[in-house]
């Protein structure tokens, strides 16, 4: 008797509400394998994602242990044998020349043995699909019995493959399905190398470059003309102090400051409110002896006499 993969649990408690796991629910590295050795063209796996050949129902419990790949279900050994043949049929031939894995009769349906990971040594309970009848399975699990699975064997193959382990003291769950996992590995360099997209820079980026730059440049602009400025405000620094009587702040501009590809040296202003006063105080000076010469001639004269 066959089982199906919803007759499978952690516990006794069995549910008929299942959980649909797909066996490949995104592209990857190995999906392309799939298109490479399948017959599909690039991304032409994208419409079986949803398809009854790529998910099964199975109990609520079993669903994360299926899709981190702790358990697998592995096609029968001659089924194997069949896509392996399928595989190095489709490598050595061209690509329009390839035979889709899913126009193949004798690679519709199989059996199937559940393939457990090293790691994973949680009880197991498989449920008679007629009787309902419960055993409990412990590891090794040595007792468990076959099934049968509405996914396609070739792509079940492929995702059994991850349970493969290539260290040399690890025995495989099956030495074609170890076969078949060391010439993917072996071939997929030999491959042309599909389209890939490539990731556009955004948008912000080059607005922040272009506009970072437009600053830059309108800073330097402000900056060798404002020193241009500097010089003739400097040269007659007596005639606008002279009005206030103190040297008039200079206002500092309060725009951002971006660093400048060329930098301009800026001369410190000494205040000359001394010399100012001082040049005033002879000029007045000179302006009462130049009015009242006499008198001041009179003082002199008495003060000899």
């Amino acid at each position: 008797m066959l089982y199906r993969a919803e007759d499978i649990s952690l516990s006794e408690d069995f549910t008929s509400d299942t959980v649909n796991v797909a066996l490949y629910a995104r592209e990857g590295w190995d999906v392309d394998d799939l298109e490479r050795f399948c017959g599909l063209y690039q991304h032409g796996f994208r419409t079986y994602m949803k398809s009854p050949l790529n998910v099964m129902k199975v109990q609520p419990g079993m669903a994360r242990f299926f899709r981190s790949t702790f358990l697998a279900f592995v096609p029968a050994e001659e089924t194997l044998c069949d896509i392996f043949e399928l595989h190095l049929a489709n490598f050595h031939c061209d690509v329009s020349e390839r035979q889709r894995f899913d126009e193949i009769p004798h690679l519709q349906t199989t059996t199937y043995s559940l393939g457990v990971k090293s790691c994973f040594q949680h009880n197991l309970f498989t449920r008679h699909p007629l009787t309902g009848k419960i055993i409990r399975h412990r590891h090794p699990y040595t007792t468990l019995p076959k099934f049968t699975l509405p996914v396609h064997p070739c792509i079940a193959a492929l995702r059994a493959g991850c349970l493969i382990s290539f260290s040399p003291d690890a025995s495989p769950v099956s030495k074609t399905l170890l076969a078949i996992t060391r010439y993917h590995a072996r071939c997929s360099g030999d491959i042309l190398p599909r389209r890939r997209p490539t990731k556009a820079l955004p948008a912000t980026t080059s607005t922040f470059s272009s506009s970072s730059s437009q600053s830059m440049v309108s800073t330097a602009a402000s900056s060798r003309s404002s020193a241009s400025t500097v010089p003739s405000e400097s040269s007659n620094p007596g005639s606008s102090n002279q009005d206030t009587g103190r040297p008039r702040k200079r206002k500092l501009s309060t725009d951002s400051v971006v660093e400048s590809p060329r930098a301009v040296k800026l001369q410190r202003r000494i205040p000359c409110v001394a010399g100012a006063s001082s040049a005033t105080r002879n000029i007045s000076n000179a302006a009462k002896s130049s009015r009242r010469p006499s008198e001041h001639i009179h003082r002199l004269g008495v003060r000899c006499a």
